[in-house]
């Protein structure tokens, strides 16, 4: 099975800070580096680790940042789908807390312009899955790429809407939804858009806008699923944290991986809560296919 990966590629500067500064203050910053990440890139990443046939759809500009991404995307082996050189593409202020948790001043770029003509060159019968970052569908975006995606028939739609799931509009919201896509968020995302502040109520209040799979992530407690019928939570694996930058990518990534492949959801689960806390041990969203295989050993061996 082959996933479609929609979104972008943009340039993170990750930053280690003590704490996030008030409005007015000054903090020292350390320890800063600058790489290719983006929703979908990070998600692409993961997908290319454990080996899980894909395209990586993802706008590429015309400045000094799209020549950063360029460059990482053809090193990676991804030819480029989407090239429009109205705009550069955007960067990332990623701002990393002492306890790894993380906060994110975006500027867009090119990615933020979503033209249906992008969509022409696509051969849609190649893919039986596609997956959506909610950036990808905020403002004018979203009315593009909900328009676009109900012309599709008969592929598996894996969204997860991120951080921004309430500044999506909600006629777009109400779009997404009727194509019954798998959701894939936090536990902060899913309290903040059903307004519940109980899991079991907050997953069969969005149960009834998506009448499909959710998966929420739970932090230091793992992950859980509601199929409709039973909400199971599956444990997460002991790891320093060094950021979370990329953690839900991670996961949703190796989801998607395991279900192409024919493993079970809960399977799928425990690998992806495996793969998300190879990725928070590190910094940045990004590991080498090298790197990653030698962590999952380790991680492995010392689960035996």
């Amino acid at each position: 099975m082959k996933t479609l990966v929609i979104g972008a590629a943009i340039v993170d500067m990750v930053m280690q800070v003590d704490r996030i500064p008030k409005s007015g203050e000054d903090v020292i910053g350390k320890d800063t580096k600058v790489m290719v990440g983006g929703c979908a890139y990070n998600v692409a990443s993961t997908m290319h680790n454990l080996d899980c046939d894909h395209d990586l759809c993802v706008p590429v500009g015309n400045g000094m940042y799209a020549s950063i991404v360029r460059k990482k995307l053809l090193e990676n082996g991804y030819p480029i789908l989407i090239q429009d050189d109205t705009d550069d593409n955007g960067f990332c202020l990623c701002l990393v807390e002492k306890n790894g948790e993380r906060t994110f001043i975006t500027v867009q770029g090119v990615e933020g312009n979503f033209k249906t003509s992008w969509f022409d060159t696509l051969d849609m019968n190649d893919y039986d899955n596609i997956y959506l970052a909610g950036y990808q569908v905020c403002d004018h975006n979203g009315s593009v790429v909900a328009q676009w995606m109900r012309t599709l028939e008969n592929k598996t739609i894996y969204f997860a809407p991120g951080p921004v799931i309430c500044d999506i509009d909600p006629e777009t919201m109400t779009q997404l939804m009727k194509l019954n896509p798998i959701l894939h968020l936090n536990e902060k995302e899913l309290f903040d858009f059903t307004k519940e502040t109980d899991l079991d109520t907050a997953l069969h209040t969005l149960y009834r806008k998506n009448h499909n799979l959710i998966i929420v992530t739970l932090g230091s407690r793992g992950a859980a699923y509601y199929d409709g019928t039973h909400i199971t939570t599956i444990p997460s694996v002991p790891v320093s944290v060094v950021d979370t930058i990329g953690a839900g990518d991670s996961h949703i990534g190796a989801i998607i991986s395991g279900i192409s492949k024919g493993l079970s959801i809960q399977d799928s689960i425990k690998t992806a809560n495996k793969v998300s806390a190879c990725i928070v041990g590190i910094q940045g969203a990004v590991i080498t296919k090298e790197d990653f295989n030698k962590r999952m050993e380790e991680q492995q061996n010392e689960q035996n």
